[in-house]
């Protein structure tokens, strides 16, 4: 397994897991609604880890923007104490998505064969 993948899960898992506490502790309807945003961009974060072994790219833009999305959440509760509780998730997304960044990138085999002839 890569790092991107197994560091990726563990960030969506954590989200997760936040995003279902504050959720089930919620005080008001934005705070619920906080919680239900971050479910959902964490989904994407894994998502993003799932296909971060054939689409490195397009699987590290998820991951950073599923990191964003949970980051720019937290405000939308009127309190930035939850950015606490998401501080785990948002840097293993976010070290993930660097991690598939940092891998170089295939060329198809057909693309060889065109330049050495």
């Amino acid at each position: 397994m890569k790092k991107p993948f197994i560091i990726g899960l563990a960030g969506a898992l954590f989200g997760l897991v936040t995003a279902f506490f504050v959720i089930l502790s919620a005080t008001s309807g934005d705070m619920t609604l906080s919680g239900v945003q971050a479910a959902l961009f964490s989904c994407l974060g894994m998502g993003g880890a799932a296909i971060s072994k054939k689409e490195t790219r397009f699987a590290g833009w998820m991951l950073l923007s599923s990191a964003l999305w949970i980051t720019l959440s937290v405000p939308v509760a009127g309190t930035l104490h939850l950015l606490y509780l998401y501080a785990p998730a948002i840097l293993l997304l976010g070290i993930a998505a660097v991690l598939c960044f940092m891998e170089p990138e295939k060329v198809p085999a057909f693309e060889n064969e065109e330049k050495g002839s």
